[in-house]
């Protein structure tokens, strides 16, 4: 059995001892955490913990495999894990990773009582997995960002395994109790990705129609969600309005009141899992502070709620 302090100094000693140049590294790491050289001897040698963001950088800077850093995994699953996704090669790849988290959700649907909360820096998967166009255009980015090609969108090419994953794991989304921190901007990517696949002429603008109609669906389960105060399951739901998130795009799963799991994304479809308490306290604490700097969207606050909806709407409605 280790502690998180043996795991960080673990990390370290990988980093150093898969580099030339010992100097040279030093200052590498300074620059990739943004520290001091006191700093970075602290963080090396575990006395500083390091952050979910310092992990994440670490872990996309040196192309490591935190998980491949635990040797006895099984041991204290509290205390130290960190697993990562290998990078998208192909649908394939794509597949393992909707499995991958469709697991994740099944844990904590299994557990009376769990919780998701969820920081949306940008729409969440599980709320649009159930429209085919728009999952179907989701799986054509990925694939498309590491294929390095111009294929345009067609929907009907994407395997019908990956259609049902999505719609699977949208049907678990609902059977859990969820609690989302979004700001105004939270639908702007998605929207930008499609006219941007427009204006290239990757995507016909009957597919673009496609894609604008499942939008304004997705912003209606939104609303329907925000008015009855449920998911379309029946289990609690709430939605903090931030002016801005300082947590990276990810999720925290509360399983139960000992086991929290924190999945946060570092490149693309890849994403860290933790369970590291150090983690999990440093995620809960930045949703602490959300939830005092937010507003909650409720029947009580339904002027800003048309707000919001009105806002969202102009943004889908102007593709």
């Amino acid at each position: 059995m280790y502690s998180p302090n043996q795991f960080q100094t673990q990390l370290f000693e990988t980093i150093f001892g898969a580099t030339k140049g010992k100097r040279k590294i030093t200052q590498e790491l300074m620059d990739v955490l943004g520290c001091s050289r006191a700093s970075l001897y602290r963080k090396r040698t575990g006395t500083t913990p390091l952050t979910t963001d310092e992990l994440i950088r670490l872990a996309n800077h040196f192309s490591i495999s935190l998980d491949a850093l635990r040797t006895q995994p099984d041991e204290n699953a509290l205390v130290v894990v960190c697993s990562t996704l290998p990078p998208i090669q192909g649908y394939g790849d794509i597949e393992f990773y909707l499995s991958n988290t469709r697991k994740n959700l099944e844990q904590a649907v299994a557990a009376p009582g769990a919780q998701l909360f969820f920081v949306a820096k940008e729409v969440p998967l599980y709320r649009y997995m159930n429209y085919p166009t728009l999952s179907a255009f989701r799986f054509y980015l990925w694939n498309h960002e590491h294929a390095r090609r111009n294929d345009r969108f067609d929907p009907s090419e994407t395997p019908i395994e990956l259609i049902q994953g999505g719609k699977e794991l949208y049907e678990l989304s609902t059977k859990i109790q969820t609690n989302e921190f979004w700001t105004l901007q939270s639908f702007d990517n998605l929207i930008q990705q499609i006219d941007y696949s427009r204006n290239r002429g990757l995507a016909s603008v009957r597919v673009v129609n496609q894609l604008k109609e499942e939008l304004n669906s997705v912003l209606d389960d939104i609303i329907v969600n925000l008015k009855s105060q449920r998911t379309k399951g029946g289990m609690p739901y709430q939605l903090t309005l931030c002016n801005y998130l300082t947590i990276n795009d990810g999720a925290l799963l509360e399983i139960t009141e000992n086991h929290s799991v924190v999945l946060f994304s570092y490149s693309s479809i890849n994403y860290l899992k933790s369970s590291n308490p150090n983690i999990v306290d440093a995620f809960k604490r930045g949703l602490r502070f959300h939830r005092m700097q937010g507003e909650l969207l409720d029947s009580l606050n339904a002027k800003r709620m048309a707000e919001f909806e009105s806002t969202l709407r102009t943004k889908i409605n102007a593709l």
